[in-house]
């Protein structure tokens, strides 16, 4: 049998399991038992990983954000299949759950129409949750978004998932992933691009090349969080799902939500507003703008990752601020 020819069966197997999963009724109890909150002070959908184990961090994130003081509703969206890389691999499936998702997403919209909406995913999850706000119509928002270990191409265009953010998308990003490095690095990433392009859950997200000015808009509220030896000091030591610790999600994640972001991507200068152009005005760290690996050197701008993560040559952006230490209560 011919190498393409078997890769293309298996592919088929893949997908035929992941459609006919046995144990997803049980991951999907195990997973909901975890849910806290009142959905009539907000919501926030968290979205595992792929395979039957996929939703790991099921019961630490609602607990994180509960112990911080987040008061709305914390609910598991399941979607997985049977095999983790089936569930890499099957794009027209993920973008269905995708669509699922956004109806739950407008259906929380029209029972609670002044309520918040968040969305916290975890590597090929963080597919499901981009595929998913595609598919929002102009009218409904989200106002915060939390990609932890994304299996996505760096180089994948944001701009429609953005223009259904309110407040910002954070993406952390660790070199140190064994999973994202060794596995989605051979078998492509969950937007069925090839890992040697760059995996965002690594790198970050990169700015797109000769960007229109609605894209240049969008990526503001892009912020690619690298790896910092503190987050090891909460449980996240930059492996694959770390950052579903429960006390990194109470110290970093939940500030996001509760409307203080710079706990996670850094403190501001004092007197700095979001958009302030003005002359010496700064912008907090890190920088909006995606890091890049040096086979990509002709991307425009570049953030600035942080020293202990990154081991790569990094173009230096225009508007590049130095990473600073969270500002934390602990």
């Amino acid at each position: 049998m011919s190498g393409p020819l078997h890769g293309w069966i298996a592919a088929l197997a893949l997908a035929f399991l992941s459609a006919c999963n046995p144990v997803a009724p049980v991951v999907n109890i195990i997973a909901q038992a975890g849910t806290t909150g009142n959905k009539d002070k907000g919501i926030t959908y968290y979205v595992g990983g792929a395979g039957p184990i996929g939703n790991v961090g099921s019961w630490d994130v609602p607990q994180g954000l509960a112990e911080a003081g987040y008061e709305g509703y914390v609910g598991v969206f399941t979607w997985q299949g049977l095999t983790h890389a089936g569930d890499q691999i099957n794009l027209s499936r993920n973008k269905a759950k995708g669509a699922e998702l956004a109806y739950e997403i407008r259906r929380y919209r029209r029972l609670h129409p002044h309520q918040q909406i968040n969305l916290i995913a975890l590597s090929a999850g963080t597919g499901i949750v981009t595929f998913a706000l595609e598919y929002l119509s102009d009218d409904i928002r989200v106002e915060n978004v939390v990609y932890l270990g994304c299996s996505m191409s760096s180089s994948y265009d944001l701009t429609r998932a953005l223009r259904r953010i309110n407040g910002g998308l954070y993406v952390i990003h660790s070199t140190r992933d064994p999973i994202l490095d060794k596995l989605v690095s051979r078998i492509g990433t969950v937007d069925r691009a090839s890992g040697e392009e760059g995996i965002a859950g690594m790198i970050g997200f990169r700015y797109p090349e000769n960007p229109s000015p609605q894209t240049e808009r969008e990526y503001q509220k892009l912020h690619n969080v690298a790896w910092r030896y503190d987050f090891a000091d909460a449980g996240y030591e930059g492996g694959h799902t770390d950052a579903t610790k429960r006390d990194f999600v109470r110290r970093y994640i939940a500030p996001v939500l509760l409307g203080h972001p710079e706990v996670l991507i850094g403190k501001p200068p004092d007197g700095y507003r979001r958009g302030d152009t003005s002359p010496g005005a700064e912008r907090p760290a890190p920088a909006t703008r995606p890091a890049a690996e040096t086979q990509a050197d002709r991307i425009r701008t570049v953030s600035s990752p942080s020293p202990s993560d990154s081991p790569r040559t990094v173009k230096p952006a225009a508007r590049t601020a130095r990473s600073r230490r969270p500002a934390t209560s602990e």
